[in-house]
């Protein structure tokens, strides 16, 4: 539990409860780190007939010949023929680090020949890695060991839909967005649920010309009726057969994205046009079967990125993490352009 872990003298988790009531440079974040793929290996020769009689079917005298491009899986590998020992290393999306943030430069801008670039930098304090690990979903996520550079937080920089938080009991519950809702500045969804359900899939719906789209993100996870699972997806530059990952207890699961009517968040910027609406619509949450479930703290919003770039260790205290930000376009852009 983490209330056995040594908090260190500042106890940096303690002056996070108490200043959070006070300030919003208290930040939740989303941790993430992409998924580590296989690396392409040779240890045979490539082809027959070669000089020496090291053909394809010939291992290498040496070790095997690392390419170092990756290919598209990130499953478990044993080693052998071309094959390199790999253990499966799956994206890690943990939500619920909390930190404090400051000093930050949200947003500088900086022009350059290829465009026009927003900049970032903050400083976020920490509390100790070993609180860290005792926290729910990491505790329990073998493949995290400790914060490395290049690691990626995301940030509610600002909260687009908050709808209103629903208990009840039933299989599909919609959380509908009021007329001319604009939806291009919308990055992801967050929200967190408890319920003896099964969660089957999440859509999130506009009208684009006056016509119906939507992004829905299909899975299978059996959620909890003690305690609220937090569940944060991407809705931004998705295509058909992406996928992410929900973590609960340690445990990833996949959900597949499918489109419908070439969803594209760009496209909802809230102003009618002369073929109709277009705006957001709904975001739905659909379980397997009707259940009793609780369902809060609902977002759409608009992430802040930020890169890990140097970490100060203070053990058993806390950490002081440097951290940059690069976000290449203006959100201006995005509604003009589409």
């Amino acid at each position: 539990m983490a209330s056995a872990v040594n908090v260190g003298s500042i106890n940096l988790p303690k002056m996070l409860r108490h200043i959070g009531h006070r300030t919003s440079q208290v930040r939740d974040l989303t941790f993430v780190r992409d998924a580590i793929y296989h690396k392409t290996i040779k240890t045979t020769g490539a082809t027959t007939g070669t000089e020496g009689n090291s053909g394809s079917d010939k291992a290498l005298a040496g070790p095997g010949v690392n390419f170092g491009y990756e290919d598209n899986s990130y499953a478990t590998q044993s080693a052998g023929t071309d094959k390199a020992y790999h253990i499966s290393s799956p994206a890690i999306v943990l939500p619920g680090l909390k930190v404090l943030q400051s000093p930050i430069v949200s947003r500088s801008g900086k022009l350059e020949r290829i465009g026009h670039r927003i900049s970032g930098a903050c400083t976020f304090y920490a509390p100790s890695l070993d609180y860290i690990k005792a926290q729910d979903n990491f505790k329990d996520t073998k493949a995290f060991s400790e914060l490395e550079s290049y690691d990626k937080l995301y940030d509610i920089e600002r909260i687009i839909q908050n709808p209103s938080d629903v208990s009840a009991t039933q299989q599909t519950t919609n959380f509908n967005f009021a007329d001319d809702s604009p939806g291009y500045e919308v990055d992801r969804i967050q929200f967190k649920i408890k319920t003896s359900g099964t969660l089957d899939y999440v859509r999130l719906s506009g009208d684009v010309s006056g016509s119906e789209t939507y992004l829905t993100w299909d899975g299978n996870l059996a959620l909890s009726s003690s305690a609220f699972i937090t569940i944060d997806l991407p809705v931004r530059n998705i295509k058909a057969a992406d996928t992410t990952l929900v973590y609960k207890d340690g445990t990833p699961t996949t959900f597949t994205a499918t489109l419908s009517n070439a969803f594209d968040v760009d496209k909802l910027h809230g102003v009618e046009d002369s073929s109709g609406d277009n705006e957001l619509n709904y975001l739905r949450v659909h379980l397997t079967g009707s259940a009793a479930v609780e369902i809060k703290d609902v977002y759409l919003y608009k992430e802040a990125e930020w890169r890990v770039e140097s970490i100060k260790d203070y053990r058993d205290e806390y950490m002081q993490i440097s951290a940059a930000r690069v976000r290449g376009e203006r959100t201006s852009r995005r509604r003009t352009y589409g």
